[in-house]
C-alpha cells in the first residue's frame, strides 16, 4: 500500500507525521506527534479509495474496537479512532501509544543471537500476553504472532503490536468466515481454512521462537509429515525442544490447549533443567551448569537427543593461531634432529635418551596437524563413548564406558608465551582423552557444557 502522507503532514488537525513505521496489507503505520500533548504516537491509516475490498475496512474497524477495550502493559495503549474526509477520499485512523524498541526480526537481522534463557524469557512474556487476550470475554485471538509484530525494548520487555488480523472468537463462531488472515510460515494449518483458535496463536509463537533460534523463516526448515523438523538446526535443552515441538504440532488438538498450559509447561521445563544441573554427578563440577548457545559462525555440528550426544568437529584449515605452537614444535624437533644425529655419531646407545623428547615433539605436532586437516567425532550414549580421529588417511578410535568417565574439563600441558593451550579433556580412569585443540575458547566452553549437561541428564 502506498504512503498516504509525507513527513510534516498534519492529520485530523492534531497528529503531525514524523515518519513511516511499517506497511501492511491493511494499512500504513506512521510515527506521529500529537501536537496537543506532544506525545509520540503510532498512527495507522487506511484509505477508502485504495482499499481493495470491504473486508479490509471490516478488519480495520474490528481492530479499533478490540484495542479500545484492551488494558495490558505489553500492548500499546489505544488513544483514538477517527476518520478524515476529503473531496476525493475518506481515510480512517487508529492512534496508539508508540513503543520504542526493535522488532524481533530487526534484532535478528542486526546479528543478535539470544541465549536459551533469553529466548525463554521472551516466550514467557508473550505467553503472559496471550493468557490475558484469550481469557477476555469474548476471547481475543491475535492471528498474526510473528517476529515483525513483537517489539523488544532496551530493558528487555516485549510488546505485541498490530492487531489488524485480530479475531473476536464469539463473532467468528456465530457467522463464520472464509478469509485467510495471517503470515505464511507462522500460520497453523487450520488458519489456512479460515479457522482460528487460541491454540493457533500458540503455533505462531512456536514458529516465532524457531525463527529466533535459527535465524530462518520456519517455512525454510524441512518438514516430515507436515511437521517442521527443527532439532538438527537448534542447540537447546531437551526439555525446551520437547516443549517447542508440542507448540508447533500441525493438528491443533495435539498442541497445548491454552496459553496457561503452555506457560506452566515451560516453567516446569525450567525447574527440571535446574534440578538436573544441580547434581554434579561424576562430572568433576559442583555447581550449576551454565549452558551456552552455539557460538555464531561455528562449524561444529552437535546433535543431542535424550539417548545420545554426537559432536562433529571438521578441520579448520590453516590459521595463524597455530603459528606459535607450530613454530615451537618445529624448533624443538629440528633441535632434536641435530642432537640425535650427533648422539648417534658419538655412540648409538646414547641416542636412545632422545626418545622421550621425540615423543614430546611429535605430541606437539599432532594437535596442529589434526586441527588443520583432521576430523573429530565424539559419540556419547547412555552406556559408552567413542572418539574417532581421521587425518590424512590415518584413522584412530578410542572407546570407554560412561560409568568410568570421571571428569570433563578444559586443560592442557602446553603453554606458548605463558598462555595455556587448552583442549577438551575426558578423564577416563587413569587415561585422559583430548580433542578440540583447533577450536576457539568459546567453542570449547560451549562443548564442555553440552557434554556435562548430557552426562548429568542420563545419570539422573
Amino acid at each position: 500500500m502506498e504512503n498516504m502522507h509525507q513527513v510534516g503532514d498534519l492529520v485530523g488537525d492534531r497528529y503531525r507525521i514524523v515518519g513511516v513505521l511499517g506497511q501492511g496489507g491493511i494499512g500504513v503505520t506512521y510515527a506521529a506527534e500529537d501536537i496537543q500533548t506532544q506525545q509520540q504516537v503510532a498512527l495507522k491509516a487506511l484509505s477508502f479509495q485504495r482499499m481493495g475490498q470491504w473486508k479490509t475496512l471490516e478488519l480495520f474497524e474490528r481492530e479499533a474496537k478490540v484495542l479500545k477495550h484492551l488494558n495490558h502493559p505489553a500492548i500499546p495503549r489505544y488513544l483514538d479512532y477517527f476518520q478524515v474526509d476529503t473531496e476525493s477520499d475518506r481515510s480512517f485512523y487508529i492512534a496508539q501509544q508508540l513503543v520504542e524498541g526493535q522488532s524481533l526480526i530487526a534484532l535478528i537481522d542486526s546479528g543478535w543471537r539470544g541465549s536459551e534463557a533469553e529466548i525463554k524469557d521472551i516466550a514467557t512474556q508473550i505467553l503472559e500476553i496471550l493468557i490475558y487476550l484469550h481469557n477476555l470475554q469474548p476471547p481475543v485471538i491475535h492471528r498474526d504472532i510473528k517476529p515483525q509484530n513483537l517489539i523488544r525494548r532496551s530493558d528487555g520487555m516485549v510488546t505485541l503490536v498490530d492487531f489488524g488480523a485480530v479475531q473476536d472468537t464469539y463473532r467468528h463462531t456465530q457467522i463464520g468466515s472464509s478469509t485467510v488472515v495471517g503470515t505464511y510460515g507462522y500460520m497453523p494449518p487450520e488458519q489456512y481454512r479460515g479457522k482460528a483458535l487460541p491454540a493457533s496463536d500458540l503455533f505462531s509463537l512456536g514458529a516465532t521462537i524457531l525463527f529466533m533460534l535459527t535465524g530462518r523463516s520456519p517455512s525454510e526448515l524441512p518438514e516430515i509429515r507436515m511437521k517442521i523438523s527443527f532439532r538438527d538446526y537448534v542447540y537447546i535443552s531437551q526439555g525446551f525442544a520437547d516443549w517447542l515441538e508440542q507448540m508447533i504440532e500441525p493438528a491443533c488438538e495435539d498442541r497445548f490447549t491454552s496459553a496457561q498450559l503452555a506457560f506452566a509447561a515451560l516453567k516446569t521445563c525450567d525447574i527440571a533443567k535446574n534440578f538436573i544441573n544441580s547434581g554434579a554427578i561424576a562430572t568433576g563440577i559442583n555447581h550449576k551448569i551454565n549452558r551456552k548457545s552455539k557460538p555464531f559462525g561455528s562449524r561444529v555440528t552437535l546433535h543431542l537427543t535424550s539417548d545420545r550426544l554426537e559432536i562433529l568437529i571438521p578441520p579448520t584449515g590453516w590459521s595463524f593461531e597455530f603459528l606459535p605452537v607450530l613454530g615451537f614444535a618445529l624448533f624443538w624437533n629440528s633441535f632434536l634432529v641435530v642432537w640425535t644425529i650427533g648422539a648417534a655419531i658419538g655412540g648409538g646407545l646414547f641416542a636412545l635418551f632422545s626418545i622421550p623428547f621425540w615423543i614430546i615433539g611429535i605430541a606437539m605436532l599432532v594437535p596442529v596437524v589434526t586441527g588443520i586437516a583432521g576430523n573429530t567425532r565424539l559419540l556419547i550414549t547412555r552406556s559408552a563413548f567413542v572418539i574417532n580421529f581421521s587425518v590424512l588417511g590415518y584413522k584412530s578410535s578410542t572407546t570407554g564406558k560412561i560409568s568410568d568417565l570421571q571428569k570433563v574439563e578444559l586443560g592442557g600441558n602446553m603453554t606458548v608465551n605463558d598462555q595455556p593451550i587448552q583442549e577438551i579433556l575426558l578423564r577416563h580412569g587413569v587415561k585422559t582423552h583430548r580433542f578440540g585443540f583447533n577450536l576457539t575458547n568459546v567453542e570449547k566452553e560451549w562443548l564442555q557444557a553440552e557434554i556435562i549437561y548430557f552426562l548429568e541428564t542420563i545419570r539422573k
